[in-house]
């Protein structure tokens, strides 16, 4: 509790606790909104307001901007008081309220303009629009994490349009907020010629016509323009200018963001560069090779669009039961897309359209769904499937029902075996959001929602592969028009393929690997490894476990043409082996992390969809049926166990010194499960099951105990609990093994393996 403050919340409940309108407030001694409110209705009353409101809108700034700054000279000393109880609010001073503006009010009014970039505009008085800040709960010091060089602009912003109407002291935190993204509108358009008449806030025609007109600076400029186009640079974390003059680093520092934004690279402030930083649609004028639609794509349109320019659509693949709205794809509609060139991204949605919608529960439903509906399609495997979240979601409403969704939806595909990876469609924190804290591979941005408070402000979120920008018809078809983001999802191009040959699959590793050692950075061996996971595994996840991607390997190898192998038939199992998966879990063995980024990954939600689905079957019982079969898809099946256990052997090998294509050459895969059993738990079943129980409950590694508490979060209780199913579960993990090996022993003296 904090005194000073403490005596101001009970001055101003006792001052106007008989004035209509005024709500008293607690008086805790802390600082906040309402504290900040009963000063602006005191103000308001002593302006002579009789409608008091919490805010310090038009009419309060009118009424105080009739009666003057209040300064020295005020004879209201409640007005004084007022000031004082916002500057003790705010931390520029501890001092009494005797409603006198002696030396102590105006050093301590000083110290807050002075900090808002207003130094040059103190002269002893606390004018209107001073007061209006004094009352807000804005802060003018530099936030914990926050940008200095942004806090620099929101200073210089301050300072530079204080006297124009419509422009009000900004926060100095160097945080980035709606206020400052709206306010840097604002200056480009009083920088646009715009009068205060005609000066909104939006990016409409007469503010683009201004910044075509007047915005387009490069190296060797200078002034006021330039401060603006490095001040909307700072929402990237890449480039973290402000300079009034466009040196090298500013022209870096553009380039990075149009490098990002999927824009023209030329290091200059042109329009496309500066709508992208202003608006989340961009500018929507510019070209799409990606659109989305809920409308059949015939062969005619088809053509039409791969004549406007488009190669990746987006399509539906359900309906939503009992609307009477027919979007889903149609027989026959993928195999129109192939035979014109044309890739698919598949989307996912319902309603989704609320908070109400979303939880754990919701998503992992809707991942049977989708997973369903997608194989029904013959859709392959490896795709990203998008599920939307159709609404302004607010931080609460992500943290509460939007991200337990996903990770829902992250459960039920692993219980489908794993065969497609999420995606989110969203607005920019959403999607942002969801990439730090719940495994999506790419995000599809909604970035036509300009008005959505989720894409005011953020940056495009680092995983983003589409951006929605503009609807529009090409043809007899509505679409809405996206850019797709070089070197991420590619889209669908074929159906119902098979999984590439054994011979094939390692003549491509060999491929690999030859690109690696001509690259000509670092191990070629983890080079590899580390294209392979960025498949369709490369998400904040499994950098946490097993470091990150050098992308630039991965941009080499695109280059090239080589296209990329997603499945393999291992002729021994008889089982498709999702490539990336194997490699993200040999890439996590070789850096020591093997357990939890492989085979202990897999159990972990092999355990939680033990507990989501089938609690009261008994542990060894669910682990006989469902663990490591080929009848039964699940998060660790025969096929996820393959890849995990090769994964094991594969980065043993490469710590001995052998390369990737020879071990995968001379690789016994008669004897993978009795090598990996030996290896990794000496061949003793108490082992492997003490290894499975630590990997459930172990608390010594942050990083996966992190890891496992996201992938069992929807248990209603405890995660995991040392009692004796989990000691059966973890035998019954054990037991797998041992089945495993003593079978491939019968399988080589039957002379069926060799």
């Amino acid at each position: 509790m904090d005194a000073a403050v403490l005596a101001v919340q009970q001055w101003v409940n006792a001052t106007y606790a008989g004035v209509s309108g005024y709500v008293a407030i607690a008086e805790d001694g802390s600082a906040g909104r309402q504290t900040m409110a009963a000063l602006t209705r005191g103000l308001q009353h002593e302006l002579g307001l009789t409608a008091l409101s919490d805010n310090f809108g038009p009419a309060t700034l009118a009424a105080l901007t009739a009666h003057g700054p209040i300064g020295p000279a005020e004879t209201n000393r409640n007005l004084v008081k007022i000031v004082q109880g916002g500057l003790v609010c705010k931390g520029y001073a501890a001092f009494g309220l005797d409603g006198i503006y002696g030396t102590a009010v105006a050093a301590a009014v000083a110290a807050l303009m002075t900090d808002a970039g207003l130094a040059a505009r103190i002269d002893g008085t606390v004018v209107p629009k001073v007061c209006k800040a004094l009352l807000f709960t804005d802060g003018y010091l530099l936030a914990s994490g926050a940008s200095a060089r942004l806090r620099a602009a929101q200073q210089w912003m301050n300072d530079r349009y204080l006297n124009r109407s419509a422009f009000f002291v900004l926060a100095c935190d160097g945080r980035r907020s709606r206020e400052f993204l709206t306010a840097l509108i604002f200056a480009v358009q009083y920088e646009g010629g715009l009068t205060d008449a005609q000066a909104n806030g939006n990016f409409g025609p007469l503010t683009q016509a201004g910044v075509k007109r007047n915005g387009l600076i490069r190296a060797g400029s200078s002034g006021p323009w330039v401060r603006l186009f490095s001040a909307a640079l700072t929402h990237y974390p890449a480039a973290q200018v402000f300079t009034g003059d466009f040196d090298e680093s500013l022209a870096a520092a553009a380039r990075a963001v149009q490098e990002f934004c999927g824009l023209t690279v030329n290091g200059e402030g042109d329009f496309a560069t500066w709508a992208s930083l202003l608006i989340s649609t961009g500018d929507p004028a510019r070209p799409g090779t990606a659109a989305d639609t809920v409308d059949e794509v015939t062969a005619a349109r088809a053509q039409a669009l791969v004549a406007a320019g488009y190669r990746v659509i987006g399509r539906y693949l359900t309906n939503v039961e009992g609307s009477g709205f027919d979007k889903k794809i149609k027989p026959g509609e993928l195999a129109t897309l192939a035979a014109n060139g044309l890739r698919l991204f598949p989307i996912f949605q319902t309603y989704a359209d609320s908070a109400s919608y979303f939880g754990w529960a919701r998503g992992y439903a809707d991942a049977l769904a989708a997973h369903d509906a997608a194989a029904g399609h013959g859709i392959d495997a490896g795709a990203v499937v998008y599920f939307a979240v159709d609404y302004d979601a607010t931080d609460t409403e992500v943290t509460q029902r939007v991200i337990p969704y996903f990770l829902g939806v992250d459960a039920g595909l692993r219980q489908r075996g794993g065969r497609y990876s999420h995606g989110v469609y969203g607005a920019r924190n959403v999607c942002s959001r969801l990439a730090a804290e719940a495994f999506p591979r790419w995000s599809f941005v909604s970035g036509i929602t300009s008005g959505w408070t989720g894409n005011v402000a953020y940056p495009l979120p680092a995983n983003w592969a589409f951006d929605q920008i503009s609807t529009i018809g090409v043809g007899t078809l509505e679409i809405d028009k996206c850019v797709r983001r070089a070197g991420t999802d590619a889209g669908e191009g074929a159906f119902g393929s098979a999984a590439t040959g054994l011979a094939a699959y390692l003549d491509w590793i060999d491929r690999l690997h030859e690109l690696a050692v001509a690259y000509g950075n670092g191990d070629p061996g983890e080079r590899v490894l580390e294209y392979l996971r960025a498949g369709r595994y490369d998400n904040w996840q499994t950098r946490e476990l097993a470091g990150g991607t050098d992308a630039e390997f991965v941009s080499y190898v695109d280059r090239t043409g080589l296209a990329r192998v997603r499945t393999y038939r291992d002729p021994v199992a008889g089982v498709d082996v999702d490539v990336s998966r194997w490699g993200a879990a040999a890439l996590a063995e070789l850096r020591g992390r093997g357990d939890a980024g492989g085979w202990g990954g897999d159990l972990m939600a092999f355990y939680g969809g033990w507990r989501f689905t089938a609690p009261a079957t008994a542990a060894r019982d669910y682990c006989a049926a469902y663990l490591a079969t080929s009848e039964n898809p699940g998060a660790l099946d025969l096929a996820g166990l393959v890849a995990d256990v090769d994964a094991y052997l594969a980065a043993t090998a490469l710590r001995a010194g052998a390369t990737l294509g020879a071990h995968l050459r001379g690789a016994d895969r008669g004897l993978r499960f009795s090598l990996f059993y030996r290896g990794r738990f000496g061949g003793d079943p108490a082992a492997a099951a003490a290894a499975a129980q630590s990997l459930l409950t172990g608390t010594g590694d942050d990083v996966v105990t992190a890891y496992r508490t996201l992938l069992l979060r929807g248990l209603a209780t405890t995660p995991v609990t040392v009692d004796d199913q989990l000691r059966q579960f973890c035998r019954g993990f054990a037991d797998r093994l041992v089945a495993l090996t003593e079978n491939e022993q019968i399988q080589i003296r039957r002379g069926k393996v060799s």
